[in-house]
């Protein structure tokens, strides 16, 4: 017989009530060791009896710290001495995405869908398809020529983004189809602190959030816009990165809402750190690559989708996340291959100082529906007048 789980609050209350471990369990059906596992977690949401303290913090809010006011005590006075404590409590990572993607899509609710936009282009190709991988944007990332090099701002950013991204398209091949992919990290922080959510990481930030809020917005339509008026058809993948779990996942929202009149792109918007698409016999996944190691990725794509894997003979991963272009055949997966893609921004002062470094560019990779092997490159670098 399956172990009947104890929540979180039936576990206190059991405690409470004088309950030894070995008992709960008994009455739970469940094992001793796990039981003791459920305490020591209790015990970091603030229930911790032998050290005075009992307080009922909901299982995702451990305790991050105690402020205790004290009073002198006598020689012969067994008390704490406790007045007062505060409990100051953090909200686990995971809750804090959920609530602040539900906050944003209420938010953007109301904004009103662009006109769309009219396709005049010719389609040369509908066996092929294009793929371009966006990767690591970093927008509002500031870098200082002086240290690193290379001087970098949102004005630049989007100057320079413009510029190679039109030379790209200008030389891609016209297939009927895009598949546009932010590979995360669109934003280089997360908060008005200029901080990652999951490490709070401090970064070099060009300016005020709202600044770089509204730079990234007008960077992202400036892709899409440029795709739709090449292609007929357009499919916008997002995956947040480790830099933006929150705005990245906005960014899905955001142009879902702006574009969702135009019956000729599509979104995923990114609730998942793992996408898929198939087309004939091509199966593409897109992942940041901060949540498992690259060489798990085909095997992930096998358990995730067993059904289209065995409809395919092509699949392929492409990830961002490492800033360098990477092209990778596992022996242990003969079947799959893995992609890294490379960047536009400069290096940042940490990757200076760690001597990090590859070439700046973005690519375009032309898929054959039908063939489905080895994919073509079109590669686009930085250049020195951009």
């Amino acid at each position: 017989m399956a172990a009947i789980k104890i929540t979180h609050e039936e576990l206190r209350e059991e405690l409470r009530a004088g309950k030894k471990p070995m008992e709960i369990a008994k009455a739970y059906n469940m094992t001793h060791s796990v039981v003791l596992r459920r305490i020591k977690a209790l015990k970091e949401t603030g229930y911790d009896p032998a050290n005075d303290r009992d307080y009922n913090n909901p299982e995702n809010h451990p305790v991050a710290g105690y402020s205790t006011l004290v009073r002198h005590k006598s020689a012969n006075d067994s008390s704490t001495g406790k007045v007062l404590e505060w409990v100051k409590t953090r909200v686990d990572i995971r809750d804090q995405m959920d609530a602040a993607t539900a906050m944003l899509d209420t938010m953007i609710s109301d904004i009103k869908p662009l006109p769309v936009i009219p396709f005049r282009n010719k389609v040369a190709s509908t066996d092929q398809f294009t793929v371009i991988p966006i990767g690591d944007p970093h927008i509002g990332l500031m870098t200082w020529s002086k240290e690193v090099g290379e001087d970098w701002d949102i004005k630049i950013a989007d100057r320079v983004y413009r510029k190679v991204f039109k030379r790209l398209l200008s030389n891609l091949p016209d297939t009927e189809e895009c598949i546009l992919v932010n590979t995360g990290d669109f934003f280089h922080a997360d908060n008005i602190q200029g901080e990652t959510s999951r490490s709070k990481h401090k970064l070099d930030l060009d300016g005020r959030h709202g600044k770089w809020l509204d730079a990234g917005f007008v960077v992202i339509r400036m892709f899409i816009d440029a795709c739709l008026r090449k292609y007929k058809k357009v499919e916008f993948i997002n995956v947040p990165g480790n830099h933006d779990d929150i705005l990245g996942r906005a960014i899905g929202s955001y142009v879902w809402q702006l574009y969702r009149d135009n019956p000729r792109i599509t979104v995923q918007k990114g609730d998942s750190p793992f996408q898929y698409v198939k087309r004939g016999k091509v199966l593409l996944g897109f992942a940041h690559g901060h949540t498992c190691r690259l060489s798990s990725l085909p095997g992930k794509m096998a358990d995730d989708q067993f059904k289209l894997w065995g409809k395919t003979t092509y699949r392929h991963w492409i990830t961002g996340h490492v800033h360098h272009n990477s092209w990778t055949q596992f022996k242990e997966h003969p079947g799959c291959k893995v992609e890294t893609v490379g960047i536009i921004p400069p290096k940042d002062a940490y990757a200076h100082g760690g001597a990090y470094g590859a070439a700046r560019g973005i690519q375009g990779i032309i898929f054959d529906k039908k063939i489905g092997y080895s994919p073509k490159r079109i590669e686009e670098t930085v250049r020195a007048n951009d």
